[in-house]
């Protein structure tokens, strides 16, 4: 068993990673709503017809997404994972002490493995386009959503837990990610 301290240290090393991959997580989240709210819900063509294309990376965009949170959450051979960093937290329950109770800890832990049982049973292939439309995919999109919000609660309170300081999880842009939408995408070739 590692003592405090080289825990201290590696736990804080896997939670930046993981902090790393919400946060990446976050962005496409918000990226992709922007583009459903901004962009096809404000055009009529778009929000009122059916496209293959939307269809396609709204069903890209949620599998995608789930396999990258239930990585996360699961763990794969050598990767990081937030419940298994939980799991060694608590065979020190003197950095608990007078941070969080027992109780509050199992709470964390437990929704940690119900948003990925959740998202696990809704992982059924999206292939007919009646499955990857934005009313179809709702469930999936919701626990998604309590996926990444729960993430990102563990991973602020339990970096805050084991190294006293705060870990940055907000979304930030260095310009707009909707700008390749200002341009046409398909222009006319020239003969």
């Amino acid at each position: 068993m590692l003592s405090e301290k080289q825990f201290r240290e590696r736990a804080k090393t896997e939670l930046r990673e993981i902090g790393n991959q919400v946060l990446a997580l976050t962005s496409d989240r918000d990226i992709y709503w922007k583009f459903e709210i901004e962009i096809v819900q404000t055009n009529p063509q778009l929000a009122e017809g059916r496209s293959e294309f939307l269809d396609m990376l709204r069903g890209c965009y949620v599998d995608a997404m789930t396999v990258r949170v239930l990585r996360v959450l699961d763990g794969d051979e050598g990767g990081v994972s937030l419940p298994r960093v939980l799991a060694q937290l608590a065979e020190y329950p003197e950095m608990l002490h007078d941070k969080i109770t027992e109780s509050e800890f199992a709470d964390d832990r437990g929704a940690l493995e119900r948003s990925a049982a959740n998202l696990r049973k809704l992982t059924t292939p999206h292939v007919g386009h009646h499955e990857r439309t934005l009313p179809a995919l709702g469930s999936v999109h919701r626990e998604l959503d309590t996926a990444i919000a729960t993430m990102i609660e563990a991973v602020e309170t339990y970096y805050w837990i084991i190294t006293e300081s705060y870990i940055d999880l907000e979304v930030k842009y260095t310009g707009n990610p909707l700008a390749i939408f200002q341009q046409p995408w398909v222009v006319p070739v020239l003969s």
